[in-house]
């Protein structure tokens, strides 16, 4: 194995060392670790040696298969387009994908003069609209974010009216995004990333039934949508179908281990793929954060009967926040299922302590009574 240059290199190419003679799941979870720290080669290496087991898994093919042809979960590793015919093109397509790497590292200031050069080229207008309207909402210009949605979406740019939508629903106006969302899927009703987008708005907006609808549609058009699974999960959970959201977050871990609930979409030259710009969430609603997905699992499993499973999600909430107080209740439950009553009542106690006012408080000291009682007759009958 040769051991690509640069330190973050030589960190991933010692990671891998240390696995040694992993499975194919860790592998290919690897894979994608590896891709998206940009070392494209071990991450090629990992997903070929992944899919050589006997049962590779289906996941590990699909990472292989992105890998080859240059995409991570959506994310563009290898630039592929057609080439320039003259030099103003070859500086304007060169302007272009100079902008996109530059937004995608942050640097607005260099991606906003790179969007400005490229616009020299009128068949790229559309795209540099679209890619301004997205720098200038990041930075809260929104007066002149969507004067260049509504250039791009008048020239017809690929990602506009996904980011236009996104946008809306950041603000918080998730009525305009829902009505917007409809009318440019009806207008691209083969777009699965308006479709999953559509579903995300749903959920947010309280409307569960609608988010699966438009999610099962968004998954039909592009099955390894691994963000669409999870935001099912969330949907189903919110429905309070546990079976169908274990299965939904479950496939969605298997396509990625990552989860982005919410992406900026941008076009680096002409007939490329989207590049894909996590976009983070404002709303209160929690559904953006990783932590609402693992609830949603660890809940799911707990009401299907997988208590270790539960247990160790549950525990991955708490390494990050170990006050989290849904964690903190549910793991007790499953705690107290497991007939490890002290353990149960310790994470009781704790949400009674930084909830002592709001639900989970509540019901947390009445599952401690429970709990007590329950404790004490399986003492009297071990005895």
């Amino acid at each position: 194995m040769v051991t690509p240059e640069g330190p973050e290199a030589a960190r991933v190419a010692a990671l891998r060392r240390r696995l040694g003679a992993a499975s194919p799941a860790m592998l290919t979870n690897f894979a994608w670790f590896a891709a998206r720290r940009g070392v494209h080669s071990l991450a090629l290496e990992a997903a070929r040696e992944a899919v050589a087991h006997p049962g590779a898994p289906r996941a590990a093919w699909h990472a292989l298969e992105r890998l080859v042809t240059g995409r991570n979960d959506g994310l563009l590793l290898v630039a592929a387009g057609t080439g320039p015919q003259t030099p103003m093109e070859s500086n304007a397509a060169s302007s272009l994908a100079a902008a996109v790497a530059a937004h995608r590292e942050g640097a607005l200031a260099v991606a906003e003069t790179c969007y400005r050069a490229a616009a020299a080229l009128p068949p790229l207008e559309a795209i540099v609209a679209d890619g301004l309207g997205v720098l200038h909402e990041q930075r809260h210009e929104r007066d002149a974010a969507d004067a260049a949605w509504a250039r791009a979406l008048e020239h017809g740019a690929p990602s506009a009216a996904h980011n236009h939508a996104l946008a809306l629903l950041r603000r918080g106006q998730r009525a305009a995004a829902r009505a917007a969302l409809e009318g440019a899927t009806a207008a691209s009703p083969a777009n699965a990333a308006l479709w999953f987008l559509r579903g995300y708005a749903a959920l947010l907006d309280g409307d569960a039934e609608g988010a699966v609808v438009a999610l099962e549609r968004a998954i039909v058009l592009e099955p390894h949508l691994a963000r669409a699974h999870f935001t099912l999960g969330l949907a189903h959970d919110r429905l309070g179908h546990a079976t169908d959201a274990l299965n939904a977050t479950r496939r969605g871990l298997l396509l990625s281990p990552w989860y982005l609930p919410q992406v900026w979409l941008l076009t680096p030259t002409l007939g490329t793929a989207p590049v894909e710009l996590p976009a983070g969430s404002d709303d209160e609603s929690g559904l953006g954060s990783t932590d609402a997905v693992l609830l949603a699992l660890g809940r799911s499993l707990l009401e299907t009967g997988h208590l270790g499973e539960s247990l160790a999600v549950f525990d991955q909430v708490l390494v990050r926040d170990p006050a989290q107080p849904a964690a903190l209740f549910h793991r007790g439950v499953v705690l107290a299922k497991l007939r490890r009553y002290d353990e149960a009542l310790a994470d009781w106690e704790e949400v009674g302590r930084t909830d002592p006012e709001g639900t989970l408080g509540s019901m947390s000291r009445r599952h401690a009574r429970s709990a007590r009682q329950l404790a004490a007759l399986f003492t009297v009958r071990q005895g």
